[in-house]
């Protein structure tokens, strides 16, 4: 898949923002029919790391995710569980690599991940939205921060396969 632009990126976020709640309910629930392997492995992440009072912002960056990886695309391709199951495990290897090797080593590593990454300006959107509250003083983060970050950038690297061709 083509890299989706900071603009298409900001105009998606924007509509979906914007949008009535019943809205954001009906994509969710197209979403949920459409890619039940996402949904439920987000609901199960939330599940796993998130307070049950404070759940709901992983999955509305989901749907976000979702939403603007899906514009202008005939058909976003079928995410199986497998296929998510394979990509949490790269990106979990790529930051024990990161963390096991020295600090010249890390920063490498995340400058290629910058560099080559194909859906950097959505990945980088997503950062903002998580670190939206906490921009001035980055340390106050949520300490799960870089396992959400995992957990979505796993949907990204599924959902930026190309749809297999049929006959």
């Amino acid at each position: 898949m083509n890299t989706i632009s900071e603009a298409a990126i900001n105009k998606t976020w924007q509509r979906i923002n914007g949008a009535a709640p019943e809205d954001t309910k009906a994509r969710f629930d197209r979403m949920g029919k459409q890619q039940p392997f996402i949904v439920a492995y987000m609901l199960a992440v939330e599940e796993t790391l998130v307070d049950e009072t404070e759940r709901g912002t992983l999955l509305f960056l989901t749907l976000m995710i979702y939403e603007i990886m899906s514009a202008g695309r005939r058909r976003p391709p079928q995410i199986t569980g497998a296929q998510l199951e394979t990509a949490e495990a790269a990106n979990a290897k790529f930051l024990e690599d990161l963390e096991g090797g020295s600090e010249m080593g890390y920063l490498e590593g995340l400058g290629n991940l910058m560099a080559t990454y194909n859906q950097m300006p959505l990945f980088g959107a997503v950062l903002e939205a998580l670190m939206a509250d906490h921009a001035e003083e980055p340390e106050m983060a949520d300490e799960n921060v870089g396992m959400y970050l995992l957990h979505l950038k796993s949907i990204i690297d599924c959902l930026d396969l190309e749809a297999p061709q049929t006959a």
